[in-house]
């Protein structure tokens, strides 16, 4: 348990459909999946979605909010309750590093541009933009940087995974106490968060959330203490039916 830190977020946009944004999208996500990263993604769909299992859409059709088709190799979750919110929709995905197609008007994370030359680039620069990748060979020259956003060629993505990886840390270090204290097992922040964002960590020890009151007085924990009484308590409610997999919060009293 303990403050959840929130996943970091990189959205890929242009001014209009087919620049290329999912070509570049997918290249950066295989290349984060192979080097072992814990990565989701989020697809903005202006058109509707389109249901590919009839029966889903019978019982969404029925009234029910949330439809689950599972197979074998697959599980499709198809949801009303979720609004059009990328914060909120980052969350759900349940992974440390989100790859957003679209969201252009969205201010969650950092945006990677992509349009198909340089002259349309100096057009389609935002504030929060990291990156520009044309999607098309350059006749010309092409700038190092416009603004602050880094230029790529689409055949150059290994350049932009180091940046959006260099930027990830960033997020994760900044949610971080930042004191390389190495009460994680770890000898520094950098460290942790680059453990976090390949799912082999959960959470900083300093940021569990882990209290024991004894007859209304607080008995001080240090960090290996509190990430033992996480770790037992969590894996025995874990254990037990009926507990939310998502649970934020667990009470324990025990009255002699």
């Amino acid at each position: 348990m303990g403050r959840a830190l929130r996943p970091y977020v990189v959205r890929f946009v242009s001014r209009r459909s087919g620049a290329g944004k999912t070509l570049v999208a997918s290249g950066v996500v295989e290349s984060l999946v192979k080097a072992g990263y814990s990565v989701g993604v989020v697809k903005h769909s202006l058109s509707g979605v389109a249901l590919e299992e009839k029966d889903s859409a019978r019982f969404l059709r029925a009234g029910a909010p949330e439809v689950v088709v599972a197979s074998r190799e697959l599980v499709l979750h198809y949801s009303r309750t979720l609004v059009d919110d990328l914060s909120e929709l980052a969350s759900y995905v349940g992974r440390p590093l989100v790859v957003v197609e679209g969201f252009r008007e969205a201010r969650v994370g950092d945006s990677v541009v992509v349009v198909e030359s340089v002259e349309e680039a100096s057009e389609s620069v935002d504030e929060d933009a990291i990156a520009i990748v044309l999607s098309r060979e350059p006749r010309g020259p092409v700038p190092h940087s416009i603004g602050r956003a880094q230029v790529f060629y689409v055949d150059q993505l290994d350049g932009l995974v180091s940046l959006i990886l260099k930027r990830a840390v960033e997020h994760y270090v900044a949610q971080l106490p930042n004191l390389n204290c190495g009460a994680c097992g770890l000898s520094t922040c950098v460290a942790l968060a680059l453990k976090m964002l390949r799912g082999e960590r959960g959470a900083c020890p300093l940021l569990l959330g882990v209290r024991v009151v004894v007859d209304d007085r607080e008995i001080p924990l240090n960090p290996f203490a509190k990430r033992v009484v996480s770790s037992v308590v969590e894996g025995l409610i874990g254990s037990l039916k009926g507990v939310p997999r998502d649970a934020k919060r667990i009470t324990i009293t025990i009255e002699k």
